[in-house]
């Protein structure tokens, strides 16, 4: 992440404690991300240099005045005016971090073969709750191919358990020449 990023989300996490409202600025910042993710339009709205600051405001103000906490709608139009709007993702992710290490949570994503029962979700969160010493926010998806064992995605490191993962290092190491 940029340095430009973390110093506004550092600004906005630094009000949002001030304002006793962090953590439904965090809500508000993940609506945001999921908003960026998943919609193209939106995403060449905060890129789009043509736009004037005007344009800009109008438009935010249509989707989020009233609808997002006070804070969240002002640090918008704020990026805005500073010409930051287009790094609204990055100061999203440094905000998300900010929040997590102050909360004293990790996110993980597991990915399996197939479902995992209840039991066995618990017990992979208890050992990734030892690992990183920190309450763990766990995504679960499935994989038909990996064909058994899973796969995880934390702090930036992949932890590959999987069968085709062994396979593959398996074969690899066989059709080697000694």
């Amino acid at each position: 992440m940029s340095q430009t990023a973390d110093r506004y989300s550092k600004a906005l996490f630094e009000l949002a404690q001030e304002q006793h409202c962090l953590e439904t600025v965090q809500i508000s910042m993940t609506d945001l991300r999921r908003i960026v993710l998943d919609s193209e339009d939106f995403r060449h709205f905060l890129n789009n240099p043509l736009l004037t600051y005007d344009d800009h405001v109008l438009v935010l103000k249509a989707l989020f005045e009233g609808k997002v906490p006070e804070l969240s709608y002002k640090f918008l139009r704020f990026i805005t005016y500073k010409g930051r709007l287009h790094i609204l993702k990055e100061i999203i992710e440094s905000f998300d971090q900010l929040y997590l290490k102050s909360t004293n949570q990790v996110r993980a994503y597991v990915t399996t073969a197939s479902v995992l029962e209840k039991e066995d979700r618990v017990i992979i969160n208890q050992h990734l709750r030892d690992k990183f010493q920190s309450d763990m926010l766990t995504k679960w998806n499935t994989d038909p191919s990996l064909i058994g064992g899973f796969r995880i995605y934390v702090q930036g490191k992949i932890y590959d358990y999987s069968f085709k993962n062994q396979l593959k290092h398996f074969f690899q190491q066989t059709t080697q020449p000694s």
